[in-house]
């Protein structure tokens, strides 16, 4: 009974405010709520709400709003349902992997008799709140929320939850050092691209308006380290190798620092140059002190729109200990290791991630989209080999897709995609797959 009360409580919220006849907001001047289609003002106020990040489904259509706009909701989300097969490898059904098509997870060598699957999955489906407070003035506070799966399970999670007012935010968003309008092209893919910047994090950020072009951010984070087991594995020290001579099991006591700065051209023309930094502690066993590394990264992103038809994207990032920001890297245990010759000390191990893309509208309802990726790490060769889980074993991955998109309707929409990715080891061995898929979703 209590797993129905709450859906039945959304699907009455905006019957309820419709048939209000009027709601005070302010003292006695009475502010009428009404249940309209969004247009106008009104759904440029709820577009500015929400966030800019890949698979957010269309702005929703309709919204509970006061006739002054001092408030106003949406309730939206999709109904996604995805179905594909895995030819050459059984990436849906490894560890790892799923309905994200993670390169990183890609079994090497491909297990005999487990080098194709099918599937059916409608765990990507989701339904957010957009909450706009004294709409369309300076004053204006926005909120918002997201619940959904994470593709493999139905347990309902909190995906995003955050405030935002004056250009400040607080709250589980996209991480700031993401680009969302030009991080990838489009895809069914749930992931993306293996080189993309992208994670969720705990934040305070600040974003200015655009002045002239110009526009500029700076947040704070709380950070995730995926650092090594601390056992040394260098060849200056014999005496240490495979002794554990760090521990990452300390406080950390300085969140990560992301910022950047854009010049838009022009309408979908624009430069973004963002960076960000990192310090871990740890404990040095052999001088039984705590010390601290640095990490960071910079990045260089931007859309390209020659024709209306025709748009690119790219971003390129480069950095140290940032595998946390990178999708294919994150949670690998190589990010940060024993220093080679300074078997006490951990340093940052370099890495990046590139993606660019392509998308056509050929109609109003008809879009293509192409795109590449790799992710990389360097340096990493004696831990990543020596590990106990197969797949932390990465050198390199590559990513490519291609799909098409049709909205049949407002609110109904299907897509096809092909894709491909390959995961290279240190020990020179690799190993791909090809993904099939295709898509229908309600969005609302």
């Amino acid at each position: 009974m209590k797993n129905l009360l709450i859906p039945a409580l959304l699907m009455a919220t905006p019957t309820a405010f419709a048939q209000a006849d009027s709601t005070s907001l302010e003292g006695n001047n009475a502010s009428r709520l009404e249940f309209i289609k969004l247009k106008g003002d009104v759904k440029k106020m709820v577009e500015d709400a929400r966030p800019s990040e890949p698979g957010l489904a269309p702005t929703p259509k309709f919204a509970v709003h006061s006739t002054d706009n001092k408030f106003i909701m949406t309730i939206g989300g999709a109904v996604n349902i995805i179905g594909g097969a895995d030819i050459g490898n059984n990436l849906y059904n490894a560890d790892g992997g799923g309905i994200d098509f993670t390169t990183g997870a890609i079994p090497v060598p491909a297990v005999r008799d487990h080098k194709a699957d099918w599937f059916i999955n409608p765990l990507t489906s989701y339904l957010d709140f957009t909450i706009v407070g004294f709409g369309g003035t300076k004053n204006a506070v926005t909120a918002y929320l997201k619940l959904g799966t994470n593709g493999m399970s139905s347990q309902i999670k909190l995906k995003r939850a955050y405030i935002s007012w004056r250009g400040f935010s607080a709250g589980e968003m996209q991480t700031m050092l993401q680009d969302g309008d030009a991080c990838q092209p489009p895809t069914i893919d749930p992931e993306g691209p293996s080189g993309e910047v992208g994670t969720t994090t705990y934040q305070v950020s600040y974003k200015s308006p655009s002045i002239g072009g110009f526009q500029c951010a700076i947040g704070l984070e709380m950070p995730s380290y995926y650092s090594s087991n601390g056992i040394y594995r260098g060849h200056d020290y014999a005496d240490y190798y495979n002794t554990q001579t760090i521990s990452t099991d300390v406080e950390q006591m300085m969140p990560d620092i992301p910022a950047w700065i854009q010049y838009q051209f022009s309408e979908g023309n624009r430069l973004r140059l963002s960076g960000v930094f990192r310090r871990i502690s740890y404990r040095d066993f052999l001088a039984d002190k705590r010390r601290h590394t640095v990490g960071g990264g910079i990045m260089l992103s931007g859309n390209v729109t020659p024709m209306e038809a025709l748009s690119f994207c790219f971003q390129g990032i480069w950095g140290k200990g940032i595998a946390n920001y990178i999708q294919d890297i994150a949670g690998k245990p190589l990010s940060y290791t024993p220093a080679d010759g300074d078997p006490g000390k951990l340093i940052a191990r370099p890495m990046m991630g590139l993606v660019v893309g392509a998308t056509v509208k050929a109609t109003s309802k008809l879009s293509f989209n192409a795109m590449f990726s790799e992710a990389r790490i360097w340096h990493v060769d004696e831990y990543a080999t020596t590990t106990e889980t197969s797949t932390d074993n990465y050198k390199y991955a590559l990513y490519a897709a291609a799909n098409c998109f049709y909205d049949i309707t407002p609110y109904l929409s299907c897509g096809i995609e092909y894709v491909w990715g390959r995961r290279c080891t240190w020990d020179r061995t690799s190993a791909h797959d090809n993904r099939l898929q295709a898509q229908i979703q309600f969005s609302f």
